[in-house]
């Protein structure tokens, strides 16, 4: 009987305590995540900082703008790019909308600058659910739209001129397993993919344990792998050097103010014609828009409040690691060494003495390694020979590993007090530990410690750690309640705002549509394959463009979608 009771009361205190953790949860999911903290980690993406970093962060801001477009990552970067490509084909027309972007902190200081540098789409992982919830051909239609990411990242990047600073590439990815089981689903889940996909059939392949062991490096303990093609990019460096041309070819109506955090945002009352403008209020001033584009992922909420658990922010953590000196070296090379992308651009496995696959991977694959229903995931930087002449130094072949948020059951719990969080400025200990020694017991041939190139420069912030992580930072992940992105017109209830009705007489730019708010946010940790397609998608909505399909419909925003999403919802989708 005592022992009965013992046993009672420990249930009943296991209750009370899973009561007490989902009402916290709950609490920081509906706060406010408010505006991006000052002091947060440095990323060894923005090591040195782009000479754009503080860009306009002193000069004083317009009265008016016709767009205004809040955030400077790559979504407001991709929309800033297709709005004023269709609006501006000559740098001093009179009639080219007006276009500001306000960052918060340095330019592209959010997850975009934060994030693996991954062009890696989860394709088969998601169809099967996909379709089960939304039917065939809205589930093929998500995953052709994630697919399309690298060829558009590929080809802007030709286009700005970019390629080398960007590092943006083609590479063969690998879904690393080690557990049987998972394993197994995984393979009945890509099956059932390339069976209603066989376009796709010629991109994948099944890799043995043996052959993850011996070509790939990795330990005994994996038990096989799945292979595809996918991209690889440097994705502070792709976005900075975007701005600074769209700055140089639109001097007269694109304007970028850094460190101009918005606090807030009104518009007048539905039955007030007057003031046909939202007036928004920054740290730096007040200016008066026609139309607000929210590109602040994790930090949507914070400007609208309807929005507070549909889109949530989670803390992230990431590393930039000196790779082993065994690892990159293997004796036989892969059964493919080149193979064609979703670009339709041919791969060759070379490193940069322009030897064979036989010898080298070295910035050529990146992974994704599967544990307990979670992943860790890793790029690696090309290797860079001799001092770049350019304003950046030449890569060292770092490897940029992130993940170890959730591993095993109390792991899991620990992971439950990430979400919601919105502070980058320190990283969580126990993460950071085992982000520091996986890498050593996922690969074999982990080797000595690699060293980094005799001439890189010193760099900005004047501190690479020693030993075998040069730099450990944090990122804040903008989650969908619902699993998708949320593009597209914002109405009034997911603002708590009216929108403007402008007067006949006011000033116009009839190149734009409506007044309004709108929005591309909520990726889920998936920004490299649905932002800058959603990007660009918006801003041909802003034209009053119905007709444009870049946008699967099951991303758009609707009212209907955000009443069903939800903290269950969010909860199962993480």
């Amino acid at each position: 009987m005592g022992a009965s009771l013992s046993r009672l009361r420990l249930l009943f205190k296991s209750l009370r305590a899973i009561t007490a953790a989902y009402q916290e949860l709950s609490r920081r999911i509906k706060q406010s995540p408010g505006i991006p903290a000052s002091g947060p980690t440095t990323p060894y993406w923005t090591m040195p900082a782009s000479q754009l970093a503080r860009h306009g962060s002193d000069a004083n801001l317009p009265a008016y703008a016709d767009v205004l477009i809040i955030g400077s990552g790559i979504t407001g970067t991709a929309f800033a790019r297709t709005l004023l490509s269709l609006t501006s084909k000559d740098a001093d027309v009179v009639n080219s909308p007006q276009v500001v972007m306000l960052e918060a902190r340095d330019a592209c200081s959010g997850a975009t600058a934060r994030n693996g540098g991954h062009i890696t789409p989860p394709l088969y992982h998601d169809y099967r659910a996909l379709k089960e919830a939304h039917g065939a051909e809205r589930a093929k239609e998500i995953i052709r739209f994630r697919l399309a990411h690298l060829a558009e990242l590929l080809q802007v990047s030709r286009e700005e001129n970019i390629d080398d600073s960007s590092q943006c590439r083609t590479v063969e990815t690998f879904d690393m397993f080690f557990d049987a089981a998972m394993f197994e689903v995984a393979v009945r889940n890509l099956a059932i993919y390339l069976d209603e996909m066989p376009e796709q059939r010629k991109l994948w392949r099944v890799v043995s344990a043996d052959e993850c062991i011996k070509d790939l490096q990795f330990s005994p303990t994996v038990v096989g792998a799945i292979a595809t093609t996918a991209g690889a990019i440097h994705p502070y460096r792709f976005v900075t050097g975007i701005l600074t041309r769209l700055l140089a070819r639109h001097p007269k109506n694109f304007h970028l103010f850094t460190h101009t955090p918005c606090l807030s945002i009104s518009s007048p009352p539905s039955s007030k014609a007057s003031e046909p403008f939202y007036t928004v209020f920054t740290k730096n001033g007040v200016i008066r828009t026609r139309h607000i584009v929210h590109a602040t992922n994790a930090w949507a909420s914070h400007l609208l409040s309807p929005m507070r658990g549909k889109i949530v922010p989670v803390r992230g953590h990431m590393s930039a690691q000196r790779p082993g000196m065994g690892l990159g070296r293997v004796n036989a090379p892969l059964e493919n060494t080149s193979f064609k992308s979703a670009s339709d651009s041919v791969l060759t496995l070379t490193d940069n003495a322009g030897t064979s696959a036989s010898n080298s991977w070295l910035g050529t694959r990146s992974f994704i390694m599967h544990s307990n229903g979670k992943y860790d995931y890793l790029t690696q930087q090309p290797t860079g020979s001799a001092c770049s002449s350019s304003f950046y130094p030449p890569p060292d072949a770092e490897f940029m590993f992130g993940g170890g948020a959730a591993h095993g059951e109390i792991a899991d719990e620990a992971f439950m007090h990430e979400i919601g969080v919105a502070d980058d400025r320190d990283c969580d200990l126990d993460t950071g530990a085992y982000l520091g020694g996986a890498l050593s017991m996922y690969f074999s041939g982990w080797g000595a410690e690699g060293r980094d190139s005799k001439c890189t420069p010193s760099l900005a912030d004047g501190k690479i750690d020693s030993g075998r992580m040069k730099k450990l930072w944090s990122g804040i992940l903008g989650i969908s309640a619902d699993g998708r992105p949320w593009v597209g017109r914002l109405p009034a209830k997911m603002t708590g705002r009216p929108v403007p009705k402008p007067k006949a007489s006011s000033p116009d730019t009839s190149q734009l549509a409506a007044p309004g708010e709108w929005i591309s946010a909520g990726y889920s940790g998936e920004g490299m394959v649905h932002a800058f397609l959603s990007g660009k998608a918006l801003a041909h909505m802003v034209l009053g463009n119905t007709a444009d399909k870049l946008l699967p419909e099951l991303l758009l925003v609707t009212e209907a979608r955000w009443k069903k999403a939800n903290l269950e919802d969010l909860i199962r989708n993480l």
